[in-house]
């Protein structure tokens, strides 16, 4: 029985955005995409804990806001707003009404997403979303954009293949599929590391967490506005919203998985900051600001399963992080498209970045000179080969650090080392 008004609410923020999407209805109203926001909209900003259970919805499932959920229902309402202005700005283009059923769907699934109490529908809901993202995404004729799209698509079906693995053996394991109940008993199942790690590759999959990023790099370099807006708040938010809510973090705790997981984030965040530094594409900012985010994100859930009572005593930041890090890519890329268009140059200026390599560079010419002539007095007493003298024709530093492997190395030397002194 529905006693609170607001319950109805939470059945029609999901369902009113399904039925505007349909083009015979969305075609004969004004402004559809914002009217589909107003449900949303009236539970963000209502200040009570909201529940309404559905037993005939996906076997049994419940949704609910309270003040952690109302985080991410926030910065959603945010930017579907935003991406509802700037495609309601192109009634007139012949895709219009392509765009804005895809939108509404995907709309669908994002607040079901959010508002699902279970994984169940979590995973129906993510899913609907992430299809309908699709279609956002390979919006135009552009090769390169139908490129990403296609990456996107084949990363999708794999994250969704292993995430539905994961949901059968909690399903398999539990009757009652509600996050707290799952996170406790998969904790302490025979197979609890098989389920970790088939949830936390899924998410990254889903969410584009280095190093398996390439479709969101290709989404952020191709992407049309609309979907390149919606990048940090639909896929990337949703997808470490579910390692969230579905990994069995604050239970028990996961030592050697914890520490290849740190190992990881550490990696992508230096990484991450390479690219941010060297790289002069204006456009590809948000790209390297989301991989390092995400990078923090799957260094601290690391922390979290090494150290259940550290991750229960902070477990309350991540929905905060998760929604600042949405508004704040949207806030990045308004702002990076506005001084794109009133700038010549659409690159950064790395003067200082030149410098410091072009200092370094006389800096180590000289120690190789120096090297070379103790070499070369030592080779005299000891009649050294010549074939050794090839080990002092040194590259550049620029060249030595910009290669892939010997990056990718130091990286993980350096994340294995902040790792055991986090432990």
């Amino acid at each position: 029985m529905i006693n609170d008004p607001y319950n109805v609410i939470l059945l029609v923020a999901v369902v009113w955005p399904l039925l505007l999407a349909l083009p015979s209805l969305h075609s004969r109203i004004s402004w559809p995409c914002h009217l589909a926001l107003i449900p949303a909209l009236a539970l963000a900003v209502y200040p009570s804990i909201v529940s309404l259970p559905l037993p005939k919805l996906f076997l049994g499932t419940r949704l609910a806001v309270n003040g952690e959920v109302r985080w991410i229902l926030v910065m959603c309402v945010a930017i579907w707003f935003v991406v509802a202005t700037v495609i309601h700005s192109t009634p007139n283009d012949s895709t219009y009404h392509f765009q804005t059923s895809y939108f509404l769907l995907a709309l669908t699934g994002n607040l079901g997403a959010i508002l699902a109490t279970e994984l169940i529908g979590f995973f129906c809901f993510s899913t609907l979303m992430s299809y309908s993202f699709y279609g956002l995404l390979i919006y135009g004729s552009d090769k390169k954009i139908k490129s990403s799209g296609r990456l996107y698509i084949i990363f999708l079906v794999l994250a969704d293949v292993l995430l539905l693995e994961a949901l059968l053996l909690a399903a398999s394991t539990t009757n009652n599929l509600d996050y707290p109940s799952v996170r406790q008993i998969m904790a302490e199942a025979i197979y609890s590391q098989f389920y970790f790690w088939l949830v936390i590759i899924g998410f990254s999959l889903k969410a584009g967490i280095w190093p398996v990023h390439q479709w969101l790099l290709g989404s952020f370099k191709s992407g049309h506005q609309s979907a390149v807006l919606l990048l940090g708040g639909v896929p990337v938010a949703i997808g470490l919203l579910g390692a969230l809510r579905w990994l069995p973090i604050g239970e028990h705790s996961f030592y050697a998985t914890g520490m290849v997981v740190v190992v990881t984030g550490v990696a992508a965040i230096f990484y991450a900051l390479w690219k941010l530094i060297t790289y002069t594409s204006l456009k590809m900012l948000p790209a390297w600001v989301t991989v390092a985010a995400t990078g923090v994100f799957i260094v601290v859930l690391g922390i979290g399963s090494m150290h259940p009572a550290i991750w229960r005593r902070n477990e309350y930041l991540m929905h905060p992080f998760i929604a600042t890090l949405g508004i704040f890519l949207v806030a990045l890329i308004l702002s990076l498209n506005r001084w794109q268009g009133t700038h010549q140059e659409p690159d950064f200026d790395l003067q200082r970045v030149n410098v410091f390599f072009l200092w370094a560079e006389k800096g180590f010419h000289l120690a190789q000179q120096w090297t070379r002539e103790r070499f070369f007095i030592l080779q005299s007493y000891w009649n050294v080969d010549e074939k050794y003298q090839d080990i002092m024709d040194w590259a550049k530093p620029t060249v030595f650090i910009g290669k892939w492997s010997t990056s990718i190395t130091f990286f993980v030397f350096l994340g294995l080392v902040l790792a055991w002194l986090a432990a």
